[in-house]
């Protein structure tokens, strides 16, 4: 049984620790999810996704170091700090010849998990093509944005209608931008020419799958500056 000296509380999609920052706290996820994600060649990998009982953070511990991974809450999340004092007595009171075989297989769990992550990031789905707009006019791109997706979307009005889940990367720029954001999109649902009207034209509807993080920051970013309008 682990003793444990506190607990923190995180909101969905809130970040515990960051890919690259320093910390050796240990948790156990009291209530609520956490998924563990790496970022290889600008794509997010997750890693796992854990409950109840499950304990992470400790591959810092045992090897002091950068976190190997980002920890996000799922959903509304406590978890457990399992006390420092505790572990290092524990850790402490192992032999130095066996606390060495532990530092040695994690370094060795961090290189193979690297190396999944780095495979994984190349597996990228095939798209049947690249869809590019420029929004001109804050009221050009609020026509277009779908809110009512999961992770939101755009609407494209065209005559050449793909099937409904065609993998589509869209490149895009914001109003009063010349960044391009680039993320995969599916073909949520369409509109044919026979359905079409002078005020619903014929087009399809664009879901985002998966943006690049660094775009995903400066869009979300964007649309959040609407909400306190």
């Amino acid at each position: 049984m682990f003793l444990t000296s506190g607990q923190e509380s995180y909101k969905a999609g809130e970040v515990i620790f960051r890919e690259g920052s320093h910390g050796k706290a240990v948790y156990i996820v009291s209530s609520g999810r956490v998924e563990i994600s790496k970022t290889a060649g600008g794509r997010k990998v997750v890693v796992e996704k854990m409950g109840p009982g499950a304990i992470f953070g400790m591959m810092t511990f045992i090897d002091p170091s950068a976190r190997s991974a980002t920890a996000t809450a799922v959903e509304d999340t406590v978890l457990d700090i399992v006390d420092k004092n505790f572990l290092d007595k524990e850790f402490n009171q192992l032999a130095s010849s066996f606390r060495q075989l532990l530092v040695t297989l994690v370094r060795r769990l961090k290189k193979t998990t690297d190396d999944f992550v780095a495979a994984a990031a190349h597996l990228e789905p095939q798209a049947s093509g690249t869809i590019r707009i420029s929004f001109k006019k804050e009221s050009d791109f609020f026509k277009a944005y779908i809110s009512n997706l999961p992770k939101g979307g755009l609407f494209v009005k065209t005559m050449k209608i793909l099937p409904e889940n065609t993998l589509l990367k869209v490149d895009f720029t914001l109003p009063n931008s010349e960044h391009v954001l680039h993320t995969m999109g599916k073909v949520a649902w369409t509109r044919t020419e026979a359905m079409s009207s002078e005020k619903m034209p014929a087009g399809m509807g664009i879901e985002f799958i998966e943006m690049n993080p660094e775009d995903e920051k400066l869009f979300k970013s964007y649309m959040e500056s609407f909400k306190s309008l």
